[in-house]
């Protein structure tokens, strides 16, 4: 896999450098995209949160009807297109509204997976009969949709599936087993992926009265809130104008619609996390011992910093990503199904890593919240153990967070080890230029040492992929601090202290995982550890730091950003 370092639209940011006026943040919304929002987060105070309880009874009428007011509201429609009717909003509108929906993850479990993994599949691959007969039904909430991928024996390795479909006339037959099914026990049409010809992966819409029958629902560790089921496929008659794109053509559909669901989980996950952020720091103001609030003590305040810190720098990435994708799409027609993919396409690896990043910065987040609360934290009387189960699939679904690395890395990859950026930057944004290079060079490496048989070398390639996180996140955060200094806004000096926190730890991480690649790769890992020493950060006083962040959360009661 030996290559010549060539510029790539697959990892492009590896060989451009952004500054503030190149990015959207989360701060550029306006007040017309954030029009849904507001009517998201009315829905979700008035009709879901004083109702949890129902939903943890495993009421499933119920969350149809949640799901059926949300269809009123329109919040089913907001990526569909105007010319199917829909709204056509851009994602960075969509993942605002999501973020007001995530603080409940089981009901954001299954209105995610209704609007993306249920629906996106017909909207990107059905042909227009499909989507006059099924779409502006599910923009409704008529019917509630879902992705059927996953099987006993074939999780992360999807094209194992063994579920059959043979032609029978004008009809497929469709026959097996499909697992882990988000709205499988209530939904009413799949996307279902089984072999034709016991070869030709190939996507159907499967309506629940053509002989589904669902499972029991799982007893997991947490969504419980969320229908997760089995599938049960005997003879299930499928008409033959219901095959989803081209047979033999399943896996454009599966890895298409993980690719666009990976982005999306991420404004979810980071609103979970503040949730919980919320929750533990006004309980370290109330919680008194030793004659004193927790959040007066030291140990406390790095916690509630670190955790806001992390989840300013997930937001940064995030909404980077999501502007980033919404200026490619302006440049399609949204009604072109494959037009719009083709625009999609090359931030693959950006979709992945922030799956990645906003998924671990969500268990982090939980996990410190739970400590903060102490013994209390693990009784079910509080609100810190229900968020740290939720939390824990994030790293799971979606693909998972190993696999997601290994994507990162190879995909870059296969489309070419991209040219070298400039040398350039100040202070932390050098150490994102330093870590964006040392990456490429990382890459040349591993390539140049193992060849065709690069992907066998798993442990390498995630040292890798995690440099490009870190990368990346400290990039956006500098460009969304910038941004905030320039405008002059509030937090901005709370902003440069979580970008320069983040920096310096994340500096650390990068010339470790160097350190480690360069002596895996041998005599082909010398350039790797002589381009370590430029990741190297000055060092700061982030104890001061911390503690100016900590008084912040602590003051608002929330995260302050």
């Amino acid at each position: 896999m030996t290559q010549k370092p060539r510029p790539a639209p697959v990892g492009r940011f590896l060989t451009t450098n952004v500054g503030a006026g190149d990015v959207f943040t989360r701060e550029d919304l306006t007040a017309e995209q954030k029009l849904f929002g507001g009517t998201a987060a009315e829905f979700m105070r008035r009709e879901v949160l004083p109702n949890a309880g129902r939903l943890y009874a495993r009421d499933w009428p119920f969350t149809r009807e949640l799901l059926r007011k949300a269809g009123e509201l329109d919040l089913l429609r907001l990526e569909i297109p105007e010319a199917y009717g829909g709204l056509g909003l851009d994602k960075a509108s969509a993942a605002y509204v999501f973020e007001q929906i995530g603080i409940n993850p089981s009901f954001g479990g299954s209105i995610g997976a209704h609007t993306g993994i249920g629906t996106m599949p017909l909207l990107c691959f059905g042909n227009a009969a499909q989507k006059a007969k099924y779409l502006s039904r599910l923009a409704s909430g008529e019917l509630i949709g879902a992705y059927a991928l996953t099987e006993p024996g074939s999780g992360s390795d999807a094209l194992a599936a063994k579920t059959t479909a043979v032609r029978d006339g004008d009809h497929y037959v469709l026959n097996g087993r499909k697992m882990w099914i988000t709205n499988g026990g209530f939904a009413d049409l799949f996307t279902i992926f089984a072999k034709v010809d016991g070869s030709q992966f190939t996507g159907f819409l499967v309506e629940r009265s053509m002989g589904v029958v669902s499972g029991p629902d799982e007893h997991k560790l947490g969504l419980d809130g969320s229908s997760t089921t089995e599938l049960i496929l005997d003879d299930v008659r499928v008409p033959a104008d219901n095959v989803l794109g081209a047979v033999g053509g399943g896996h454009k559909v599966a890895f298409n619609t993980l690719n666009l669901g990976r982005v999306k989980l991420g404004p979810r996950n980071l609103a979970c996390a503040k949730f919980a952020l919320g929750n533990a720091a006004r309980y370290a103001r109330e919680r008194k011992q030793f004659g004193k609030s927790i959040g007066e003590f030291g140990m406390i305040k790095h916690k509630l910093a670190e955790m806001s810190l992390r989840i300013f720098v997930g937001e940064a990435m995030v909404y980077r990503t999501l502007g980033e994708v919404d200026h490619a799409l302006s440049a399609v027609d949204p009604a072109d199904a494959a037009a719009v993919l083709a625009a999609i396409e090359p931030f693959a690896v950006e979709c992945s890593l922030n799956k990645v990043a906003s998924s671990e910065i969500l268990a982090y987040v939980v996990d410190e919240a739970l400590q903060v609360y102490g013994g209390n934290g693990y009784s079910r009387e509080f609100p810190a153990e229900r968020p740290y189960r939720d939390a824990r699939i994030t790293r799971i679904y979606e693909g998972t967070n190993e696999i997601n690395r290994l994507i990162i890395a190879t995909r870059i990859l296969r489309a070419g080890i991209p040219a070298e950026i400039a040398t350039g930057g100040t202070g932390d944004r050098a150490v994102a230029i330093a870590a964006k290079r040392l990456a490429v060079t990382m890459l040349a490496g591993a390539a140049e040492a193992h060849g065709e048989r690069v992907a066998e070398h798993q442990e390498v390639l995630a040292h890798i992929a995690n440099v490009i996180i870190d990368g990346y996140a400290i990039e956006s955060a500098v460009a969304r601090s910038e941004k905030l200094a320039d405008a002059r806004a509030g937090g901005a000096a709370l902003a440069a202290d979580m970008t320069a926190v983040f920096t310096a730890d994340a500096a650390d991480r990068i010339v470790a995982a160097a350190k480690q690649v360069g002596h895996a790769l041998g005599d082909h890992g010398a350039a790797t550890r002589e381009r370590a020493a430029a990741v190297a950060h000055p060092g700061m006083d982030t104890v001061a730091a911390r503690r100016r962040i900590a008084e912040a959360v602590l003051a608002a009661g929330e995260h302050p950003l």
